[in-house]
Parts: C-alpha cells; structure tokens; sequence
C-alpha cells in the first residue's frame, strides 16, 4: 500500500509545485475549477506522450523536466533602433531529447 501512497504524493507534489495549480487565486470556484481541470488535462497529455514514445527514460521524466528539454528554446533579446530582436542559435539546444519526445510509434 505504501508504493500506491508515494506515487499518488509524487502526483499531487508535481500538480501543485510544477503545474501551478497550489496557486490559483481566483476567487470564482467554477474559474479555479477550470482552471484546475485544464492542468490535469495538461500533466495527463504529457504523460501519454511519455507513454507512447516509448522510451524508458521518457516516461519517468517530471513535468519540469519536460519543460526543460522541449519547451524552452535558449536565445537573446537585442534591442537596437527601438525594436526587440530575438537572436537564437541555428542548432537547437535539446534537439536530441525533443526528437525523442515526439518519436511515436504505433502501439
């Protein structure tokens, strides 16, 4: 029973501190329960996707982590002549972990 106990306080700790849901401020209880059920779906989309690549190492990565490896992109924000540019390397930084993110094979 302890190991159902850990993995369910590894959900609610990744929810509350990696999702943001701990910090919902609204004051509308039909808001935060949207806003809420929008985050779950989102950590349940993310898991799936662990899922169906496949890959062992995938599956046990946190939300964090995928946020490290796939969503942020490294870059600088040049201002000159009153415009914002925003330079970025040609190769990308995580392409190697990305690439494995969205190999999906057939199940």
């Amino acid at each position: 029973m302890y190991g159902q106990r850990a993995t369910c306080e590894t959900w609610i700790d990744e929810a509350k501190n990696q999702m943001g849901v701990g910090s919902v401020r609204t004051k509308d209880f039909w808001a935060n329960s949207a806003l809420f059920q929008c985050a779950i779906l989102a950590y349940n989309t993310i898991q799936w996707m662990g899922i169906c690549s496949q890959n062992d190492r995938l599956q046990k990565w946190e939300i964090k982590t995928v946020r490290t490896f796939v969503i942020r992109l490294a870059g600088k924000l040049v201002k000159s002549g009153r415009q914002y540019t925003l330079k970025m390397p040609i190769s990308e930084l995580y392409s190697m972990e990305r690439d494995a993110w969205f190999q999906m094979t057939p199940g």
